[in-house]
């Protein structure tokens, strides 16, 4: 079992004394130790099957460990007994085997976030709070979020939120239920008041291996230090990579990897950095960036024996996003020989994914969407839509039943079975019916919100209006739902950069319709033969022939969060992951321009592609100087036509390229190309200008 291991592998299977920290790179074969160093300890007779306990952070994740540890000890029943799963699915069970002494009974309900929604939305109607000051699905992340945190995070919580989660807490113990949160805080309150039980768990996890350590969260780690006491024999094995630590904002803490040789004296550290995956050039770019890192235990990946240098990885400057879909769909279009799988592409935000989906149903480029909602299938989106077809369309049905009650007027069932006596369609029957009070009122509003001369304006200004005029959008600005900034963000793309461009609002629904017919879901695209389209953090764990990355722009990628609040460590990491999610070619792009919003935008060029050694590089498109050969491959790679090939190093100019400058009559812009004292600036107010260099300030 031990033959087909490199050296750093062996050695972090066959070390199975104390403490040990496998620093694994992306693509260094970790799923292979993990099972291979189970399947040796039981070969050796240093543990019986059920004294291992292995924790991974998916499902998915453990039935790949016990399948691939079936086959290596060719006895599926030892790897069935082996404990391994999820951090909830282990803590959930030794929940299960001591219900009574955790003060549960053993047929406790587990509820998910609906149930969690329905439960607060009660909770907070008995404090006699509103619920659209205080939104139960806000409520779900705070108290997820505290019990995330572990033993102790309920101590010293401020009034009201130590109110809801207290009330809320109790609501669950007469129900008979624990939430996701609780499984693991209540199995450790479990060791802290019953020793006895801490005490069995200690004794018969002899061995423990702990997969993607990187994205522990503090009630996770309290668990695994619980079962693995000073002076015990603290056999934990944890696997992780520090420089793909991307999930703070659900609570994971990158200082417990890189704490851990404190958190276990004397622990060993093995680093994994021969990569499986990728070519020499695209693992240089991912070294050479994520070295700009501080907060890092420090390897470099290096190919396998064998690998030549591959292709350098492409950065690609074009005028505007639409040209940034256009080009990566060109190139897909060409190189795919029927082979749509082996493409990806990784994404930032998922507001940056309806240029591709247009494009690729333009073009009948087979796609699926992953980790995120297809555009057309956003809840908000199809609320828009419905709003529209209503005002052109006043007998859809379908459509009224959908806006109705966006925002709430007070019309139920019974209402709308009135609202059916009194009219062939439901806002016929909605104008007739005799109403009173309130209920009138809403109506009145309701109806009001459609009687403008509608079909006499531009379609984005028509959609504009009705979606004021009704509140729907008063609705989202007002919610205190963590994702409405987001919806109104994706509503704001829908009429500024999608509606603009029609000239009649009957053509924009037609085109609507197609988008969100079944024939265009990917969904009903076959999986093994279609393009991927994801955002970078569903991509981890995942590979492809040849992935793109737009959108690199800062402002975009890092995003401006990230560079107001000092978290561009995180995001420096979550490039580093897109860039090594590629086995042969990485396209990096940016635009000089795009529509945010309704606004035209010209970001600099990230900060990232400027801290990637440029000897890895091929730059191409506009800005790039100069006559070099095309890249040295039969690959028919990305196009030029916005300005000349593409070189292997930077340009003489990069230094200026993508600089910052300011300007006392045309104000701020990004430097684009230049030609010694002549500069080409995409001005944010002006537009593209050529200017003298002397006239301009340039930042940096």
């Amino acid at each position: 079992m031990l033959e087909n291991l490199n050296q750093q592998q062996r050695a972090a299977v066959e070390t199975t004394d104390g403490p040990l920290l496998v620093l694994s790179g992306a693509g260094t074969g970790k799923t292979r130790v993990l099972t291979t160093r189970i399947a040796y300890i039981l070969s050796m007779g240093l543990a019986m099957p059920w004294q291992i306990l292995a924790l991974t952070f998916t499902n998915k994740a453990a039935n790949e460990m016990k399948n691939r540890l079936g086959t290596i000890l060719d006895d599926p029943s030892a790897a069935r007994d082996v404990w391994c799963g999820t951090f909830h699915s282990v803590c959930l069970r030794i929940l299960r085997y001591n219900a009574d002494r955790a003060g549960l009974r053993r047929d406790f309900l587990v509820y998910g976030e609906e149930e969690q929604k329905s439960v607060l939305k009660t909770v907070i109607g008995e404090l006699k709070l509103d619920t659209k000051e205080f939104p139960p699905a806000d409520w779900v992340e705070k108290i997820s979020a505290i019990k995330d945190r572990g033993r102790g995070a309920d101590q010293n919580l401020d009034g009201i939120v130590q109110k809801i989660y207290t009330a809320y807490n109790a609501a669950l113990v007469r129900l008979n239920a624990v939430d996701f949160g609780d499984i693991i805080l209540k199995v450790l309150e479990l060791f802290d008041n019953a020793p006895d039980i801490l005490d069995h768990y200690q004794r018969q996890f002899h061995y423990i291996l702990v997969d993607e350590f990187q994205d522990t969260n503090n009630a996770q780690m309290q668990f695994l230090m619980a079962l693995t006491p000073v002076g015990g024999a603290q056999n934990i094995c944890c696997v992780g990579d520090d420089d793909q630590s991307i999930y703070s904002w659900r609570g994971a803490e990158i200082k417990h990897i890189l704490n851990f040789d404190k958190t276990y004296a004397g622990a060993t550290v093995i680093r994994l950095e021969t990569n499986y995956r990728s070519t020499a050039n695209i693992l240089g770019a991912a070294n050479s960036l994520i070295r700009g890192n501080v907060d890092r235990l420090g390897k470099d990946l290096r190919p396998a024996p064998g690998t030549d240098s591959g292709e350098a990885v492409y950065v690609l400057t074009v005028p505007t996003d639409w040209d940034e879909a256009r080009a990566i769909a060109d190139t897909i279009v060409r190189n795919a020989d029927g082979r749509y799988s082996d493409f990806a592409i990784l994404i930032r935000a998922g507001s940056l994914s309806r240029q591709f989906e247009e494009e690729f149903n333009t073009r009948g480029v087979p796609y699926r969407l992953i980790g995120a909602t297809k555009f057309y299938d956003r809840m908000e989106i199809r609320d828009a839509i419905a709003y529209l077809r209503l005002m052109v369309h006043p007998f859809d049905d379908l459509s009224f039943l959908r806006v109705i009650a966006k925002p709430r007027r007070g019309f139920g069932p019974s209402a709308i079975a009135k609202i059916r006596e009194y009219g062939p369609d439901l806002m016929s029957g909605l104008r007739a019916a005799p109403l009173t009070g309130r209920q009138q009122e809403n109506a009145d509003a309701f109806l009001a919100a459609f009687d403008f001369a509608w079909d006499a304006m531009a379609p984005r200004d028509a959609a504009r209006e009705l979606l004021e005029r009704s509140g729907y959008m008063k609705m989202w600005r007002e919610s205190k739902e963590p994702d409405a900034p987001e919806r109104i963000e994706n509503i704001r793309e829908l009429i500024e950069n999608v509606i603009s461009k029609y000239d009649s609002m009957v053509e924009f629904l037609e085109h609507a319709s197609l988008m969100m017919t079944d024939d265009n879901d990917a969904e009903n695209v076959n999986d093994a033969n279609a393009v991927s389209i994801m955002t970078i953090h569903a991509a981890k764990g995942l590979e492809f022939e040849t992935v793109f990355l737009p959108g690199w722009e800062d402002g975009i990628f890092p995003n401006e969060m990230a560079i107001e609040c000092g978290g561009v460590e995180e995001e420096r990491r979550l490039a580093y992951v897109a860039i090594t999610r590629g086995r042969t070619r990485v396209v990096i792009s940016n635009a000089v321009s795009r529509m945010v919003f309704g606004e035209r935008k010209y970001n600099a060029p990230s900060r990232f592609i400027g801290e990637i050694d440029p000897a890895f590089l091929s730059f191409q498109g506009i800005g790039m100087r100069g006559n070099a050969p095309a890249a040295p491959t039969r690959y028919r790679g990305v196009p030029t036509a916005y300005g000349n090939s593409p070189r292997r190093c930077a340009p003489k100019v990069a230094s200026l390229v993508g600089k910052l400058v300011t300007h006392d009559e045309m104000g701020r812009g990004v430097i684009i190309e230049s030609d010694g004292d002549i500069l080409t600036i995409a001005f944010r107010e002006r537009g593209i200008k050529k200017v003298d260099k002397r006239f301009v300030k340039i930042a940096g």
